[in-house]
């Protein structure tokens, strides 16, 4: 049943998936051990919620323009169950506003697939990834992406080889300049902080999630993959990026100092992407409810964890 409700993208689906939302981030407030009931509390907690709607309008934005996935709101409904399997996304973070910056690189990464400013795009997306590696600097990884895309789709020349370089280096050459005139540089930490301690990932409510997720992902990328390469040859070069994506996303949890569940934000939008896709190659109309009901329902167990 829940399958079929948001196998098509409705205004009343669309609608659901921002109640869905705001329950979550409601629930989020009141299931957290210290709580100041003040108006700046409330208004920030507003403010995230409205923030995060910005968010999952760019997720849509990207996945439905760039053709990644049918004309479905799959991939909104499985954003807002990661956001309730990880409620410390809901809090502001470098994380939060870095990857909401990333999303806009993303955006222009994944249109790279038309013909349409390759140049302008390339050099705004590895602006926007400086941008976000200034906040958070992890996120420089990313890098790679636009030129994963070049190889992808094909646009491989020198300019293009260059291009993102100096888009990249834009951002991170203002800031620098600006902390040289005022002086900031003596206060300034080491940007590239690391913490290779998992052990937070042992309590339930970060493992059982986990466990899903990881299980599902190795169970439907290798048969969902090999069906898109030689069936969809319309999303085969973006498929490359996606993976790409995801790649580069778990390579950003390993070094993350933050190990409280905010991280896996990155992870969102290709995991989303790619159990989209798989729920469009199943025939069967109950594995898709068996599939959905079951990240539900972790999601919700997870609060009485």
């Amino acid at each position: 049943m829940i399958a079929n409700f948001f196998n098509k993208s409705t205004p009343f689906g669309k609608l659901s998936i921002v109640i869905l939302l705001s329950l979550v981030v409601i629930t989020n407030v009141f299931s957290t051990e210290t709580m100041n009931f003040s108006l700046i509390f409330f208004l920030e907690k507003i403010a995230i919620l409205f923030f995060l709607l910005i968010n999952l309008y760019l997720i849509h934005f990207i996945t439905k323009k760039n053709k990644l996935i049918k004309d479905n709101i799959y991939d909104l409904l499985l954003i807002v169950i990661f956001i309730a399997m990880f409620p410390d996304t809901t809090n502001f973070s470098p994380i939060l506003i870095s990857h909401f910056i990333l999303l806009l690189a993303f955006r222009r990464i994944y249109s790279l697939r038309t013909l349409k400013n390759p140049k302008e795009k390339l050099f705004d997306s590895s602006m926007y990834i400086g941008i976000a590696t200034i906040i958070y600097p992890w996120s420089i990884l990313y890098l790679l992406m636009p030129y994963a895309a070049v190889i992808s789709f094909n646009k491989r020349t020198i300019r293009n080889v260059i291009i993102p370089i100096i888009g990249f280096i834009c951002p991170i050459f203002i800031y620098g300049t600006y902390l040289f005139l005022t002086d900031s540089f003596k206060g300034l930490n080491t940007p590239f902080t690391f913490n290779f301690s998992f052990l937070n990932y042992n309590s339930l409510q970060l493992l059982i999630p986990l466990a899903l997720i990881l299980g599902f992902l190795i169970w439907t990328i290798f048969s969902t993959t090999i069906k898109i390469i030689t069936v969809n040859n319309e999303l085969k070069n973006s498929w490359y990026l996606i993976l790409t994506h995801l790649v580069l996303s778990i390579l950003i949890l390993i070094p993350s100092p933050i190990k409280n569940g905010a991280e896996f934000l990155f992870l969102f939008l290709p995991l989303a992407i790619i159990f989209t896709n798989f729920l469009q190659l199943v025939n069967e109309k109950w594995f898709k409810d068996v599939f959905l009901y079951l990240f539900l329902g972790v999601a919700i167990l997870r609060y009485f964890l």
